[in-house]
């Protein structure tokens, strides 16, 4: 299986933007490309109109920048002697006969879909992931849309189960490449669903047991159910004590909450004694004494349970293309802690792009050059610890 090529697939940098711009606008445009046959795109019909048939004959033009296409705007275009005629299997639109007897509309969708396929290179498409689970909505018509043998077989994998793009290469046998190619095609006609089980939700995780009891006046004892490592947390106190490694706190924060012992820290024995108060003996239970272990503030722990169980998903009820900005630096002691473990190195960077910039998340991760899971993951930790500025 081919890597995926580095970056993302910005239509707005090919002739895809220009058939967006249109589509967006609703103005015909004219567009010449010396390596291509003349293009009318016509958002009103839409359609686009071209004198070749074969739309393979289009590719250096969807290959070209759009400062390397000269672009006519026709807003006055209107029909004229309009008629149909048939083509095989499709149904094509003459338009003008008289005056442009060469030139015959095709679906623009079919446009779209060809110049998606043509200029992604490997590169995913902006806003989206190579993780995430995604399937088809429904099948592409293949009668009207290019494609190539591996292509239906790529459909019936997504339109079969729910799967991520290193996943289906590996289930199809075809390179990454292709599958995030045929991946962008659909997408930009809107086929693609994305599984919202991918999301991180919160209450699955160490971070849900915290919300859940940060009210509370009781301790709580969590532990790993091999027994490798536990923590108490102390809601009432705004505190957690663990004498746990850093990789033992991650593992406490990212394993899901069925993985964990939680029990109740009995602060008095069952048994009972009787103490002298003033000319008063009162019987009363034992005060339980608890372990002296190292405390910490429960806003790091929350911080840290989002990092390491976010795992790349965005959290609910957040947009990956919306743009982000921190209204505050995390904690200084968090960042001097990060910065000495291996696993969390990346905060430090993030957060002083974040500081200093607003930008989508694609954006963030492109800037910093990390990857995108990791910048979710970081992005999920301040939202949860009220970091975020407000949009």
């Amino acid at each position: 299986m081919t890597q995926p090529a580095e970056g993302h697939f910005f239509p707005a940098f090919h002739f895809l933007g220009l058939i967006q711009k249109a589509i967006s606008d609703g103005i015909t445009r004219h567009c010449i490309h010396l390596g291509s046959p003349d293009v009318y795109i016509v958002p009103s019909e839409n359609a686009y109109y071209s004198s070749v048939e074969n739309i393979e004959s289009l590719r250096p033009l969807c290959l070209a920048p759009p400062f390397d296409v000269t672009v006519e705007l026709v807003p006055d275009w209107h029909p004229k002697n309009d008629h149909d005629v048939k083509a095989g299997r499709v149904l094509i639109h003459r338009k003008n006969p008289s005056e442009q007897t060469d030139m015959l509309a095709y679906p623009l969708q079919a446009l779209l879909w060809y110049a998606t396929l043509c200029a992604s290179s490997g590169q995913l498409l902006q806003g989206y992931r190579a993780e995430s689970l995604v399937r088809l909505a429904a099948m592409p018509d293949f009668s009207s849309l290019y494609h190539q043998p591996h292509h239906v077989g790529i459909a019936a994998a997504m339109m079969e189960e729910s799967s991520t793009l290193p996943e289906l290469a590996q289930k199809t046998g075809v390179a990454l490449t292709e599958v995030i190619n045929f991946h962008n095609a659909c997408a930009i006609i809107n086929l693609i669903t994305i599984d919202q089980s991918n999301l991180f939700d919160p209450a699955n995780y160490l971070l849900g047991l915290i919300k859940k009891v940060e009210n509370d006046t009781k301790m709580w004892r969590c532990s790993l159910l091999s027994g490798q490592g536990f923590l108490i947390l102390s809601p009432s106190e705004g505190k957690f004590y663990s004498e746990a490694d850093p990789t033992t706190i991650g593992k406490l924060c990212s394993v899901q909450l069925q993985e964990l012992e939680v029990t109740e820290v009995a602060t008095q024995s069952e048994e009972e004694e009787i103490v002298q108060i003033g000319r008063a003996r009162i019987r009363r239970k034992k005060t339980v004494t608890m372990p002296t272990l190292p405390d910490h503030p429960l806003a790091e722990l929350r911080f840290r349970a989002a990092l390491y169980a976010s795992q790349g998903r965005l959290l609910v009820g957040y947009d990956e293309n919306a743009p982000v900005h921190l209204n505050q630096w995390p904690d200084k002691k968090l960042l001097i802690e990060s910065a000495s473990i291996k696993a969390e190195r990346y905060v430090f960077p993030l957060a002083a792009y974040m500081n200093n910039n607003t930008a989508s998340l694609s954006d963030i991760a492109q800037a910093t050059r990390l990857p995108l899971s990791q910048v979710i993951d970081f992005h999920n930790a301040c939202a949860i610890t009220g970091l975020l500025a407000s949009n």
